[in-house]
């Protein structure tokens, strides 16, 4: 089962991370659908490139570590606290996201009618609620 589990998140981490590169350099399939919006039209926020790819460098990072869980490999090139406190970490953040900021993201956000927070109910919080179980999950265990 946990082995199942760690080979989801990173299927997941390495899907979200290809997604992230593709927009980076200049892709725009789904760009629309996953920006926070304040309006249909009027975007929240404004990612540049540069952080667009360092999401994607992290989001990489992450499927690394469930692979190497996955194999119980512990390679010396990594502090050990990395994965120690990251198994715990990763899933953390996906659960506050789950959450939201109370305005634009998340289950308690304010802006509901957008396109934006209409995906985000639908798709990006059920996305995130999996990951933080199944990271959790992992971290119990």
């Amino acid at each position: 089962m946990l082995v199942i589990a760690k080979g989801i998140l990173v299927l997941i981490f390495l899907n979200l991370s290809c997604l992230h590169w593709y927009w980076a350099f200049g892709g725009k399939w789904g760009l629309e659908y996953v920006i926070p919006t304040k309006t249909n039209i009027e975007k929240a926020i404004s990612p540049k490139p540069i952080a667009t790819i360092l999401v994607a460098i992290a989001l990489l990072f992450i499927a690394y570590i469930y692979l190497l869980l996955i194999f119980n490999i512990y390679i010396n090139i990594l502090p050990t606290w990395i994965i120690k406190y990251g198994i715990w970490i990763v899933p953390s953040v996906f659960l506050l996201r789950v959450l939201g900021d109370f305005k634009y993201v998340g289950l308690f956000k304010k802006i509901k009618k957008t396109t934006f927070a209409i995906n985000d109910t639908k798709y990006f919080i059920p996305l995130c609620a999996i990951i933080a179980t199944l990271g959790f999950i992992i971290a119990l265990n």
